[in-house]
């Protein structure tokens, strides 16, 4: 009588058929990622044109663009005590936030440093907006990089409001307080010479669909904490090129152009070594995306032609320029 034998896997076996699967896993994770990558991309993508649609809407209804503030300029104010609100609490309405704007009725009568002693508008400013952020980056919803003035003069007392990762275009070099339509964000006061600005799309002398109007700004970067930006305003009226503050001012609502996309590094002679939290990044991998004037989105490549300070001279400054007046290259 013959006895039938139980068939099995042997170790050596077990072992193989364990490592194809390890293999085979391993294979599998970088497409899985590329593809949430891809995902979060295009949420993105569809984020920035909202925001492009928004300025638009704001445009016709008032015949210009938002300014990157106004009354902190127009009323004066202190440094170390005021806030201004910015051109993404002026949107509010055309992005479907009427109710938020309606609370925080700016500068009717409290500005930003005085809005954030009431409970109730301090609720509207800390409560975060999917919108304007970035899927891929992993920033708070408050910004503890970029705070806002409570009035007091107290640093210490300053507040936490929600974070944004876009932000407009200020100029093709450093931020500037002073410049009229370099980009599309000016100032609402030319605070050196006290006269009101705007930038209407007739000035864009460039064309439309030349020229960047909103970009990408990361949290954090290559493990340094850049700050990304901030929804509703601002803490004092400071930029680069006047006072060189990286803290406070403009640079939590704007950016310039005077660094290479996706850099934490100096942007060459005669720059500060932390020139890069003033420019645009992102963690999509190789670029940062920019909605342009005309309303199109596009991943512009961290290896752009780029050449800093003096002329506007290369493809990264001509397209955040809207008067430079030269022919572009458009294979970025």
């Amino acid at each position: 009588m013959k006895m039938k034998l139980n068939k099995g896997f042997t170790l050596v076996e077990l072992l193989v058929v364990i490592a194809i699967i390890g293999v085979l896993i391993a294979l599998l994770l970088p497409a899985v990622q590329q593809a949430r990558e891809a995902a979060r991309r295009m949420q993105c993508t569809n984020h920035l044109k909202q925001i492009a649609l928004a300025l638009h809407n704001y445009h016709d209804t008032f015949g210009a663009f938002p300014a990157i503030s106004y009354d902190h300029e127009v009323n004066g104010g202190d440094e170390t005590r005021h806030a201004s609100w910015s051109w993404g609490t002026l949107i509010l309405p055309q992005m479907e936030q009427g109710a938020a704007y309606d609370i925080l009725a700016p500068s009717s009568p409290d500005r930003l440093h005085e809005a954030v002693n009431k409970p109730e508008k301090l609720a509207v400013v800390q409560n975060p907006i999917t919108t304007w952020r970035c899927p891929s980056d992993t920033g708070p919803d408050l910004n503890s990089h970029l705070t806002i003035n409570n009035g007091s003069g107290n640093q210490s007392q300053d507040v936490q409001i929600a974070t944004a990762n876009y932000l407009g275009v200020n100029s093709q070099g450093n931020i500037d307080r002073a410049r009229f339509h370099n980009g599309v964000f000016c100032p609402g006061t030319n605070v050196q010479s006290n006269t009101r600005m705007q930038v209407s799309i007739h000035h864009i002398l460039d064309g439309t669909s030349n020229t960047a109007m909103v970009g990408e700004r990361a949290w954090m970067l290559q493990g340094v904490e850049l700050g990304a930006g901030l929804i509703y305003g601002h803490t004092g009226n400071e930029d680069i090129t006047n006072s060189h503050n990286y803290l406070d001012g403009f640079i939590a609502v704007v950016g310039g152009g005077k660094t290479h996309i996706n850099t934490t590094d100096t942007c060459g002679s005669s720059c500060n070594d932390v020139d890069g939290r003033q420019g645009f990044s992102s963690n999509h991998p190789g670029g940062s995306q920019f909605a342009f004037v005309d309303g199109s989105v596009h991943f512009i490549s961290e290896n752009i032609d780029d050449n800093f300070g003096g002329p506007t001279d290369s493809t990264y400054e001509r397209l955040l320029n809207s008067i430079d007046g030269q022919p572009l290259d458009l294979s970025f």
